[in-house]
């Protein structure tokens, strides 16, 4: 199979990563891949940023976010659900990324965040406040506000208790914004496809509800095969179920820089990339990968 060097998932400071935008795309240059996306969760905040960085690499970027839905919404078996959203990389040119109606949903979950962080924030002592960045953090605007794992990692360093708390607290956020989630997969499905984005299910094994997690795929177009949640084993198992049901499928790491790097066996497939970019891929991009 045709393959191409890719990264197709992984996340920045602006969610649940560590990486600074210039960071996450130099840090994949070195490895020698050819096309990345950077796909924090439910917004577009670092597209740009690392697309800005990226050129002068010679990368690609694809303008992607790991969405959030449900299933089994309103019961006691709901759990979330992931689904990765891709881009062709001209939606770059102009403000057409912008124009998507995931776009500004990412701008109200943003916004969202930031007033569920100010609201926690308000419940601390003088001290606490302190800790997370008092006036100057809820001068911060929604589009820069910083994301889980950056606040996390304030606190670890400056108030250890307030960190325990907060970790305990962070969950209520999806809860408490049930509007912004609360919307089944192939409803989310639609909307990545109303926008002229690609759906790849992200992640499928860590799923509970197996039978509803096969019936997403089966309406969903894409798989993510290749990913740091999946033992050989279980990618292994994917990449059969894509290549017999006639899925795309992608190769990624789901970096979150909280450990080590862990690489993507393989490339993505031609096929895919093709239907993402929207383009042809060069020859000198293109590896032949004997199976994994």
């Amino acid at each position: 199979m045709k393959t191409v060097p890719t990264d197709l998932h992984g996340h920045t400071f602006f969610s649940d990563g560590r990486a600074t935008p210039g960071e996450y795309a130099r840090f994949r240059a070195q490895e020698g891949l050819k096309v990345i996306a950077v796909s924090d969760h439910d917004h577009f905040a670092a597209v740009r940023l690392v697309a800005a960085a990226a050129e002068p690499l010679g990368l690609v970027v694809v303008p992607a976010a790991e969405l959030t839905c449900l299933l089994n919404p309103g019961t006691a078996e709901a759990e979330q659900l992931h689904v990765l959203c891709y881009f062709p990389p001209s939606y770059l040119e102009g403000d057409r990324l912008e124009q998507t109606a995931l776009y500004q949903r990412g701008l109200r979950v943003q916004e969202a965040w930031r007033n569920f962080v100010l609201e926690f924030m308000s419940t601390l002592e003088e001290d606490g406040q302190r800790s997370m960045g008092g006036r100057a953090l809820s001068l911060q605007g929604a589009k820069d506000f910083p994301g889980l794992q950056a606040l996390i990692d304030r606190l670890a360093h400056r108030n250890p208790a307030v960190e325990a708390r907060f970790r305990r607290h962070h969950v209520q956020f999806w809860h408490q914004n049930e509007a912004l989630f609360a919307w089944t997969p192939e409803a989310l499905i639609d909307a990545i496809r109303a926008d002229g984005g690609l759906e790849v299910v992200a992640h499928a094994a860590r799923y509970v509800d197996r039978p509803q997690t096969e019936r997403v795929m089966a309406y969903a177009r894409g798989l993510e095969v290749y990913t740091s949640r999946h033992k050989d084993h279980v990618a292994a198992r994917f990449r059969e179920y894509a290549e017999a049901h006639g899925k795309l499928w992608t190769s990624s790491s789901d970096d979150h820089q909280r450990g080590r790097y862990l690489k993507p066996p393989c490339g993505t497939p031609v096929e895919t990339l093709q239907v993402i970019l929207q383009h042809q891929i060069p020859s000198e991009w293109i590896r032949e990968d004997p199976g994994v």
